[in-house]
Parts: structure tokens; C-alpha cells; sequence
């Protein structure tokens, strides 16, 4: 039954709906399919175990969720309006970004926050090299997942930094920039870094044996990629000068 008191303002959902009904009948969790394999098993080393015989199968499934954002709605609706919002503590001036609609702070006692709208600029405050990923960022890796503070912010917010994963480090400053295609998630958002910085005395980027490692694990992601999806490791470098 459809709740007469909301109004939808704007749909980009229908057409999911329709994709995902057709597949949601074929992943009914039933086994479709199956293999057996020989593998390792038991205690101790790979290397040591002995082989073992096992049945894998195959069991379709899907999902559609469908859930709200709820208080922070503003926050991914500013994404998609290329805009990034943050909140702020009228009592005690702490800012929020990603938001929070009530301070954290004990003394404040939970107030409600007010929304400000954020510079497109911050600071690299901490950051992984990605060099394995979940299944749907696998085709973009290696790429740098970094913990940004957004000028303005006293919190920090996750971004992709789109650069060369041997030219990041601490403290650099960055530009927020938006992707064309924008559906109001983090991803929507991503960071480069400013040209023209000193790297800092204590960065690991002037670490011999940091690179070296780092340029070693390099080469296996390259390796998976070519061998996965074909990407050669020239075409995955272009990605990082745009």
C-alpha cells in the first residue's frame, strides 16, 4: 500500500526496477549448477595439507535494496548538484563532513547540527594504495583510497585521490572534482592532488624501500589485471593523468 503523504519529486528508479525484476526471478537461490574440484585440506601450510575433494555450486541471487538516506539526504543530493555539503554545531563550532545532524561532542548533548555548504578543497590526512579490491572495483584498480579533510572540516570523508599510487602522501592538498555520471553516492566524488607541492621530509615517498615494495606489489596487481580483463599497464597509468 502506498503512503498517500509521500510525494516523489524525482525518479531515476524505474527503470532499475524493470531490469532487476526480470533478473530477481531467475535468483531464486535454487542450484543451478555445480562442480567438483580437488583442493587442500586440513591443518596447518597450503604446501603441507593433503588433497581433498569437494563440490562447489552454482546458486543465483538477487537483490534490489532500496533504502533512504534519511536526514543526510542533503549531503548526496549536493553530489549529484555537483555541491558539497557539510553540517555544523551552532554551540560549539565543530564541522561535519561527511555530516551529522547531532554533535558529537558531549558537552553540546546530541544539538542539532546546521548545514554549510564546503569548499572544493582539502587535505590528504591518511591514504591505502588499493591493490585488491571487492568485485566491483576490481577493473580501477590500483588506485588511492584516502581519508579527506575537506577545508572547513574538522572530520574527514572517503575519496579516491586520482593519481599515480607513487605520488601521494600526508598532508598533500587536493581539489574535489565530480564524475559525469553522478547517482548520489561517495563515489560520485573524487580528489587530485594540486600541482606544484614539496613532498615532506618525513613522507614515505623518500622511503628507498617503500617504493621498492610498493613498485614490487605493483607489478602483481598489473600482472591480475592483464590476465582478468585484459588491461595492459600503460592503459591503467592514462587513468591517473587526466
Amino acid at each position: 500500500m502506498k503512503d498517500e503523504k509521500i510525494k516523489v519529486i524525482k525518479d531515476e528508479s524505474t527503470p532499475i526496477y524493470k531490469e532487476w525484476e526480470t533478473w530477481a526471478r531467475k535468483g531464486n537461490f535454487r542450484v543451478e549448477g555445480y562442480q567438483f574440484v580437488r583442493a587442500p585440506c586440513g591443518p596447518g601450510k597450503i604446501e603441507d595439507a593433503k588433497m581433498g575433494e569437494f563440490m562447489l555450486v552454482n546458486r543465483p541471487h538477487g537483490a534490489l535494496y532500496t533504502h533512504s538516506y534519511g536526514l543526510v539526504s542533503k549531503f548526496f543530493q549536493g553530489l549529484i548538484d555537483k555541491k558539497l555539503y557539510g553540517t555544523r554545531c551552532p554551540k560549539c563550532g565543530t564541522s561535519y563532513c561527511p555530516p551529522r545532524m547531532h554533535c558529537w561532542n558531549p558537552v553540546c548533548r546530541v544539538a542539532e547540527t546546521e548545514w554549510v555548504e564546503l569548499p572544493l578543497k582539502g587535505m590528504v590526512h591518511t591514504f591505502s594504495v588499493m591493490l585488491f579490491s571487492a568485485d566491483a572495483f576490481l577493473e580501477m584498480l590500483p588506485f588511492v583510497l584516502a581519508y579527506v579533510q575537506v577545508e572547513g572540516s574538522d572530520t574527514t570523508v572517503p575519496m579516491q585521490v586520482v593519481t599515480a599510487p607513487t605520488n601521494v602522501f600526508v598532508g598533500q592538498k587536493v581539489e574535489i572534482k565530480f564524475r559525469d555520471r553522478r547517482m548520489g553516492e561517495l563515489m560520485d566524488m573524487y580528489a587530485v592532488p594540486v600541482e606544484g607541492q614539496k613532498i615532506p621530509k618525513d613522507s614515505c615517498l623518500n622511503n628507498p624501500e617503500y617504493l621498492k615494495d610498493l613498485e614490487r606489489d605493483l607489478q602483481g596487481t598489473y600482472a591480475y589485471l592483464e590476465k582478468r580483463f585484459g588491461l595492459k599497464k600503460e592503459d591503467i597509468e592514462k587513468r591517473w593523468k587526466k
